[in-house]
């Protein structure tokens, strides 16, 4: 199985830290940063190529990238952006290489190592339905809210995805995971995808055909600076 790590955006919410570097680059995971986090990661867990996808301050990425040793760099494939694509045109640019089925991931979420070999062990072979992590919190606004449809032991089918919505309400959000099949890809034309975004379209478009894996405590590190120093914090006491 390969992944793709969305690492292109701009930072916004962790400025000024991103104003000279990229948020995939900021130290934060055992005092490194969050991208090395998951490239370590998903190699450990059998994944074979990974694709990042880069655009804002990419020299730094692609820099940072080279300076790796050469069996770690050998999983690595770059696709460079000339301006930030939306998720729906990486995935058509990258849709013979990313394989059958494909991890996708925010390469700026935190999720534990052994959840995240869980959810690609118990996931990855799983026809071609798509599964996306989630995870209960008590406050879903901002968030990628899930609906869930009916649930079991082994399946959660979601109902209904809601991107960004608003109230203080209880719920499951996605976790900054999930698990795609080319054949999702290849059932919009070019001139549809491409303007697609991962979780204002393309998730929502999913609904009743794509199912949940609960975890707990991701953290959405390029949520806020107060996120950020909190992680931060906790990393530096041995509390993550």
């Amino acid at each position: 199985m390969n992944a793709l790590l969305l690492s292109a955006g701009e930072g916004t919410r962790l400025r000024p830290l991103t104003l000279t570097t990229p948020k995939c680059l900021l130290p934060s995971v055992n005092n490194g940063p969050i991208l090395k986090y998951w490239i370590d990661t998903l190699i450990e867990a059998g994944v074979d190529k990974i694709f990042i996808n880069v655009w804002y301050l990419r020299r730094q990425i692609i820099e940072y990238v080279y300076s790796l040793d050469a069996d770690i760099r050998n999983h690595i494939v770059i696709h460079n952006e000339y301006y930030l694509e939306p998720v729906g045109e990486v995935l058509f640019k990258l849709r013979d290489q990313l394989g059958e089925r494909f991890l996708i991931i925010n390469s700026d979420t935190y999720i534990e190592k052994d959840q995240v070999k869980d959810f690609i062990e118990t996931n990855k072979n799983s026809l071609q339905i798509p599964v996306i992590a989630t995870e209960k919190i008590d406050n879903v606004e901002g968030k990628g809210l899930v609906i869930y449809s009916f649930s079991s032991k082994s399946q959660r089918l979601i109902a209904d995805f809601i991107e960004k919505p608003e109230g203080n309400n209880p719920g499951h959000v996605w976790a900054g995971i999930a698990i795609l099949s080319k054949d999702v890809i290849d059932s919009y034309s070019e001139e549809n995808l491409i303007k697609m975004e991962l979780a204002a379209d393309i998730f929502p478009d999913l609904a009743n055909r794509m199912f949940g894996y609960e975890i707990t405590g991701a953290i959405d590190i390029g949520g806020s600076l107060e996120i950020y120093n909190q992680v931060c914090e906790k990393f530096a006491r041995g509390k993550l």
